[in-house]
């Protein structure tokens, strides 16, 4: 469920997958053809493509690196065409192209541009796959066309795709990743505790009274308050936590490899800066948190869910305080014990 939800969140993930189905696909009915016909070493290139594929689509599916198995699918695509463009000639050369084009999909364009690179000088230069200058010569002009403009289309693609990023997953006053941001990555999060078992927190960041301070001070100090709220959080973050704007004065940290003492404590320790450190109109903000820990088989709405009513039972208790779910009644029960 986590893989199809990624399919619509994830951009990269999507063309990966894409790629590996349709290219298995392509493939995959010429290694059987090539067998029936008796062209065993084509045949077998052809196999081991596929299978190549077929392995990176499982492993990305089952919540791989999806840079790393695109390294490994280039690769794979380079070489292969190679071989079976000198194996069988000029039909074997033509595999070039898609080769070419996908380059430029799946890895950064400098990796593309080499490995297509690689593929032509590989081809018309060693030249056993044509049947004449004039085909390796037409081959090289054609491929490197492909190339060029593959190229450039990747680089203009990049820059507007950089752009969008940054206005679909930023939030525009603070500067902190969005809701949208914080969905994909709580998915990327479950995911990996579901393979790993690597202990992930999630807490919930609502700003106590902010509509007085709206009310008393502006809207725009209340906008400078958020502003500072972020940069404060932010400095206190370690090098692998995440701040998601959620919404409004309500803000959401995802902080991977902490139990729940740990997570406790580290809250705690934002909890007290911002207090210390964020005034408005003479007076301190301060900060109401509820976290919660990811559960096995617990799916992110339900963590999501959990964090926010520890958020609220916080407020509950007094406001400018951490309450991590289940902790204190776990804490409690080892008193008694």
């Amino acid at each position: 469920m986590v893989s199809f939800q990624r399919l619509r969140t994830d951009f990269q993930f999507a063309i990966f997958v894409l790629f590996c189905v349709v290219a298995i696909l392509g493939v995959g009915p010429f290694a059987v053809y090539r067998f029936v016909q008796g062209a065993m070493l084509p045949a077998v290139v052809d196999t081991l493509v596929v299978a190549s594929l077929a392995a990176a689509l499982v492993h990305v599916w089952r919540g791989g690196d999806v840079a790393r198995a695109s390294l490994l699918v280039v690769a794979t695509t380079t070489a292969g065409c190679i071989v079976i463009g000198r194996l069988i000639g000029l039909s074997g050369a033509l595999w070039s192209f898609p080769a070419i084009i996908s380059n430029f999909l799946l890895v950064p364009r400098g990796l593309a541009l080499g490995a297509s690179v690689l593929v032509i000088v590989g081809l018309a230069v060693e030249g056993s796959a044509f049947g004449s200058l004039h085909e390796r010569l037409m081959y090289f002009a054609a491929a490197s066309v492909a190339c060029l403009l593959a190229y450039v289309f990747a680089h203009q693609t990049h820059v507007q795709q950089r752009q969008l990023e940054t206005l679909a997953s930023r939030d525009p006053l603070t500067g902190v990743a969005n809701r949208r941001s914080m969905e994909h990555e709580l998915l990327i999060a479950a995911e990996a505790f579901r393979r790993h078992r690597i202990p992930v927190g999630l807490a919930v960041m609502d700003l106590d009274r902010f509509k007085r301070i709206n009310d008393e001070a502006g809207h725009e100090a209340g906008d400078q308050v958020l502003v500072a709220f972020a940069r404060l959080v932010e400095a206190r973050c370690r090098s692998g936590d995440r701040l998601f704007r959620y919404g409004g004065e309500e803000f959401v940290l995802l902080l991977p490899g902490v139990d729940e003492r740990a997570l406790q404590g580290l809250l705690d320790g934002m909890r007290a800066e911002v207090a210390a450190q964020l005034h408005t109109a003479g007076r301190p903000v301060t900060v109401s948190i509820g976290a919660a820990v990811l559960a096995p088989g617990e799916d992110t709405q339900a963590w999501l869910a959990r964090a926010d009513a520890a958020m609220y039972e916080a407020k509950h208790q007094g406001r400018n305080r951490v309450l991590v779910a289940g902790l204190a009644a776990r804490e409690a029960v080892a008193g008694t014990a």
